[in-house]
Order: C-alpha cells, then structure tokens, then sequence
C-alpha cells in the first residue's frame, strides 16, 4: 500500500560539460555580502526559519557579545532566494545576546541546534555557550522569544556546553535536548510537551562525563529507538543503547565502535550503498588517525579508515557527506586545523567516493584552504539542484563554496530533494530513514540534521546521475511507520508528510499547480504525441508551450476554439525526462508537468 505524498516542485539545474568532478572546482561565493566578512566562527548551521522556501543560516561567534563591536555578534541571516543574504539578526530579536558567559580556550560560545521542539512548524533555536545556554522560540513573525529560564535548558554558569542535539529518544512525538558539555556531565532533558524540558540525565544513564563534542543518534540494533553515539576528547567515544524505557546502556565494545582518540566531529552515511549505516569521526591524527566505521548485516561495525584513505586530516574537526557531483555515492569533506603558523597548518580535505574507494582531490577543486576551520554545514543554498559547502574559520572569514559542478553531455547528472514531515513522529522527521530505488538498486540516507557545533533541519538530497525517474521512495519514520510513495521525476523537491494522501505540485519558476483539473492531458508519460481534454469548450484562442526544465520554449502551438486536439510531438528532438506544459489566454495562465518517455 503506498504512502501519501506531497510535492513541492523547485526549478531544474541542468547543465552540460566534458569534465568530471575532479576537473571542476567550488567557488567561494562573493555575493556573500558583508556576512563573509565575519570572523572566528564554530557553529554554523542552517533551516528555513521563515518558511519561505529557501535555507537561512544561523552563524555562531565564539566571542562574549559585546553590543558595540559588530564582530562579537552571532547573525541570522536570511537567503532571499535569489542567491543573495540579509543580516537580519537585530529584527529577529536575536541581537539581545546572552552576555553571562566564562572565558572558554575554544570561545565563549559553540553551537546553533535547529529544532521544532514544540511542533507548529517554525525552526526554534538553541544555542550552546561556553556558561549559561539559551532557548529562543520561533514566534512565526520573524521574531524570536528568549524562553531559556522558563524551559529548563539553561544549564550552568561552569558548563562548558559544547553541542545541543534534538531528537525523540522516547518517541513520544516531541524533540527531547541532549547537550554535550566539554568540562561536566552531558544532559539530557527530556520534552513534556507544554514548552518545559525535565532533566533526566542520570536516569537515563546518559550524564557522560567524558569531554564531549557531539553526538548523534541512530539506531543501532535496529528496534525502532534511537541509539546514541557520544564522541569524546581525550578519552573513550561511548555508544548507548535505548533500552525503550527511557534508560540506555554502554555497548561500545560490543558494536566495536571502540575510538579512544581525541574525538570532534562526527557524520553518517551509507558510502557503499549496502543499506547499513556507517559512522565517521574526526580525530587528531597524530594521535590517532580518524575511524571509519563500516556498518554490517550483523550490526557490527568494522574501522576501515585506513583501508579506505580517509583516515589523516590532520587535527579534525567538522565532516559531512553528501553526493557532490550527483553520481549517487557520497563524498566526504572535512575541515580542520588547530594553528595557522607562517602559513603552514592542516587543510581541510575533500574526498571524492568513486564506487566504493575515496581519493582526495582537494587541491582540484580549491578547497584545499590553510585555515582554523570549525563548523561545517552542506546544503543547496540557491536551489539549483547542487550541494553547496559552507565552512565557519577561526582567525579568518568565513567561506560559502558554491557548487560549481557541471554534467556531462552523455549523462544528465539529475538530482532529488526530499524534504520531510513528520505527523505521528516529530515535525522535522529527525531520525528517518529515507530509501529510493532507482531501476532495482537502492540508496539510503539516515537523517538527524546533526553535525559538530550544530543542527540543522534541511531537505534530505539525493544526486541521481543519468535517472530521470525515481521507481519508489519509502520512508521509516520515527514512529516505526514504513510509507512508499510512488515513482517521482528527477530535478524536484519533493515533500513527504506521513500519513497524507494529497498530491499538490508547485513549479517556482513555472507557476504550476496541477490541482487545476480543467486540462487533461494524456498519455503522460509520452513518446510522440499527446492529447489535450478541455472540461468545457473553450470559448477564445489559447498559445499552448512545452518548455524545458530551465524554463525554454521548446515547442510552440496555437490552439483554436475546440473541446479536443490531438499534437504530434514526433518531429521533435525532446530526451527522456522532466518537461512543463502551459496554457495562455491573455493574462490567464495554466500550467502543469509533462514526462518523456
């Protein structure tokens, strides 16, 4: 039985070249404004806070805030959807910063943790700080509300929060907090759903008191609850088992995900598309050389690292994985450094997934920088299908890479979004798993938002290299729920919300909707022609177009007053894939989608 789907159609990116990713490079984006040139950044992190379709960026400053030295401040800064940014902290009521903060050898303030805690929709915010945390409520009006001391979160003027991670351990349909602390025990609170968090930290077994930089939750053994993995500095990362009555227990050993380095970051994939998740962390390599920990059938993880060439990046920090040149495998970047002396300090690394074997093209693509790097997020921040990098510096500026991969000529490097929302589950669907199958073979994504300093609540992407159709979509939700939806075209954002069964689609370029159910056209999928139905005759002439996914005309027909016609496509030199038909009267306009077989 399928699921129930929801589309939200955004505007194709399609592109064409010779070259592979290795030859292309990303490109620091100089339309960044005046926010690129901000200093000494941790956490950076990203989500829609406005809900006007686009990803906004929260920065975090390590610095104590000092209201008349502009670079001391933390920034919301809004994307305006047309690849430019707006500094929009002072209106959002975000300028109002927590001052009651202690010198910290890392910085005064850390994290930036997305999460709709209270479930109407809107991104809330937690901020982690080197002394008191903070708690801001999205009010929906663009503002934001300080409701720390009446929540619960605020920890403690010597805590040394380092990381805020939402997730539902007792999935109970709310997020739940759980903050790791460098110098104290880590915290776990637990949502009662009426804006007030209990501390549940011990009974739970959760108050690690190892130097904690992050965590993330997955499940491990594959019951339904969510796991966690705490990654520690100078000591043992610990894995937790949920028992499902609210307690957990060690079982590092057992799962072997034994890594006694100085851990920082920490990110998910699945990089050989076997369907088991594995678990990255960054390291001080001169120590002990980062883990890769391979998932099996069994649960039991494997370290193949150094097998796989990913294991040195110098002094780690941030990592994430995410399919850069839309091939289907995940690549991997990290960022790094401790100290830039002469010139001469850690790189940040990108490593490129070729079926299965990492090779780092750094170099290659400029990516490369001598910097302090701290936070890192991965997203499409201008919609176009690609996934762009933005890295938080300490010492220098922040940089915004923008994906400047191309495609081939003989195979369309085509892309899906997907985002989630969950209703029996917590808003933001943290702790997915999301699975397409594309002509039998199927990819996975574990999605918790959750990264080094930071969380954020953005579309889950899949490249699709030459696939101009995705076969089926499922999803297991927080819930236990498993829902398939059905075949979808590529080069789309598609939302997914459990448990409903309408079909909307919105082309923000095309301004299509489909619930228009005045045209019928058929068969569609086509091959070389089509015929359109009118509900009534139509009483004046009508231009009718097929455009291209960049918004192109390529096919273009008058159509006199009739009930019927029948078009021969045959003649026409249209690929396999995602078009647009339209409909114009004067000012009327009717538009809606149309594949190729």
């Amino acid at each position: 039985m399928y699921g129930r789907l929801k589309f939200l159609v955004i505007v194709a990116f399609v592109f064409s070249s010779r070259s592979w990713l290795k030859s292309q490079s990303f490109e620091p984006h100089i339309g960044f404004g005046a926010v690129s040139e901000l200093r000494d950044s941790n956490g950076v992190s990203v989500a829609d806070y406005d809900l006007d379709g686009d990803m906004d960026i929260f920065l975090v400053s390590i610095h104590k805030f000092q209201q008349g030295n502009s670079q001391t401040w933390s920034r919301l800064i809004r994307n305006n959807g047309q690849g430019k940014f707006e500094d929009v902290t002072e209106e959002s009521n975000l300028f109002f910063q927590n001052g009651t903060l202690r010198k910290g050898w890392m910085g005064d303030r850390m994290g930036a943790s997305w999460g709709d805690y209270d479930n109407d929709g809107y991104p809330d915010l937690f901020l982690s700080n080197d002394g008191l945390d903070e708690l801001w409520h999205n009010e929906g009006n663009g503002q934001f509300k300080n409701v720390t001391y009446g929540s619960g979160t605020n920890g403690c003027l010597d805590c040394y929060s380092s990381n805020g991670l939402w997730w539902d351990y007792d999935l109970d349909g709310d997020l739940d907090l759980y903050v790791s602390d460098w110098l104290k025990k880590n915290r776990l609170h637990r949502n009662e759903g009426n804006g007030t968090f209990v501390d549940m930290s011990e009974f739970a077994g959760l108050d690690d008191e190892g130097n904690t930089w992050a965590a993330i939750p997955i499940d491990i053994n594959r019951d339904t609850f969510p796991d966690l993995y705490v990654v520690n500095d100078f000591g043992e990362s610990r894995l937790f088992i949920n028992s499902g009555n609210g307690k957990f227990s060690d079982s590092t050993r057992y799962y072997r995900l034994d890594n006694l380095g100085d851990g920082m970051g920490i990110d998910v994939c699945d990089y050989n598309g076997d369907g088991n998740f594995d678990i990255y962390v960054t390291n001080i390599y001169d120590r002990l050389p980062n883990p890769f920990f391979v998932g099996s059938e069994e649960g039991i993880f494997t370290n193949r690292a150094s097998e796989l060439g990913i294991e040195n990046t110098g002094w780690g920090w941030g990592a994430r994985f995410f399919d850069a040149d839309n091939d289907l495998d995940e690549d991997l970047y990290v960022v790094n450094g401790m100290k830039v002396i002469n010139g001469r300090g850690d790189q940040n690394v990108f490593f490129e997934n070729e079926d299965g074997v990492f090779n780092n093209i750094s170099q290659s693509l400029g990516v490369n920088s001598i910097s302090i790097g701290r936070g890192l997020e991965v997203f499409d921040y201008d919609n176009d299908g690609d996934m762009d990098m933005l890295v938080g510096n300490r010492g220098t500026n922040l940089v915004l890479y923008k994906n400047k991969i191309i495609q081939t000529d003989d195979r369309n490097k085509n892309w899906i979004q997907i985002e989630l929302e969950g209703t029996e589950s917590n808003k933001n669907a943290f702790g997915s798993t999301v699975e397409i199958n594309l002509r039998g073979k199927r990819y996975y994504r574990h999605y918790s938002g959750a990264n080094l300093f930071g969380q954020s609540i953005k579309p889950i992407h899949y490249g699709l290299a030459h696939h101009d159709f995705i076969d089926e979509i499922s999803v297991t939700w927080p819930s236990g729920k498993k829902e398939y939806f059905p075949s979808v075209s590529a080069n789309q954002l598609v939302k997914l919300i459990e448990g409903d069964s309408k079909l909307y689609s919105t082309n923000l370029l095309l301004g299509i909707d489909d619930s228009n159910k005045l045209i019928n056209i058929y068969p569609n999928p086509f091959e070389n022609q089509i015929t359109c139905n009118f509900s009534e005759k139509i009483s004046e002439t009508l231009n009718f177009s097929i455009l291209n996914t960049l918004g192109q005309i390529v096919y273009d027909q008058i159509l006199q007053k009739t009930h019927s016609a029948t078009l021969d496509l045959s003649n026409i030199n249209l690929r396999s894939g995602l078009y647009y038909y339209q409909f114009k009267s004067g000012k009327n306009t009717i538009t809606g989608k149309l594949l190729k077989r």
